[in-house]
């Protein structure tokens, strides 16, 4: 139902256009990695309390229940705080083509020695690398961590490094990472008019 579904999120996307959502929304498609074929959108740059004041939550709910819930089966959700002290760059996601996105999963109890693996690491990356890092704050396996890094292309993808592959110090903190690539989807994404 791959044509319905993506139909049904149109439609859904300019429910949030009609409603005057402020919010912009991604979306992409998982192109390597265990989850190939399948669809991730999400919303970024929100202070946590932003989400109790999303626009009209019954009725996104509702418009979601009609236009995307009977084509879709939802695997996960999520809330993640960004980490700007471990990041560089201008903050991702953005529209670039591909996504690189490295999953890191921490062993119980070693999330601050990761965190403090992170900005060791940050302090020595080169200045024109440009990253983004998260911690997944509720919503699944945890500890967990997320780099994201933009790519202009598949063979730009494939020349991106693990930044920790071969840290001893990593050695009983990460206990396994996953590394995916998604391609973006304009056409399932929605960014509101600058005002």
């Amino acid at each position: 139902q791959s044509g319905a579904f993506e139909s049904g999120y149109q439609r859904h996307l300019a429910w949030h256009k009609g409603a005057g959502d402020r919010w912009s929304w991604f979306g992409w498609y998982f192109v390597l990695g265990d989850r190939l074929g399948q669809f991730m959108d999400g919303t970024f740059f929100h202070a946590a309390d932003d989400f109790d004041h999303a626009v009209a939550p019954a009725e996104d709910r509702a418009d979601n229940g009609k236009n995307v819930d009977p084509y879709a089966d939802f695997l996960s959700h999520g809330i993640y705080e960004q980490m700007p002290q471990a990041s560089a760059g201008s903050a991702l996601p953005d529209r670039s083509p591909f996504l690189a996105m490295t999953t890191y999963f921490i062993a119980p109890g070693r999330a601050d020695k990761f965190e403090a693996l992170l900005q060791a690491r940050h302090k020595t990356a080169p200045h024109e690398a440009r990253y983004t890092w998260y911690r997944l704050n509720v919503g699944g396996e945890a500890p967990q961590y997320v780099l994201l890094r933009p790519a202009a292309s598949f063979g730009a993808a494939a020349s991106l490094k693990d930044p920790l592959a071969g840290t001893a110090d990593s050695a009983g903190v990460v206990t396994r990472t996953r590394s995916e690539l998604l391609r973006f989807a304009p056409q399932m994404s929605y960014q509101p008019e600058e005002r």
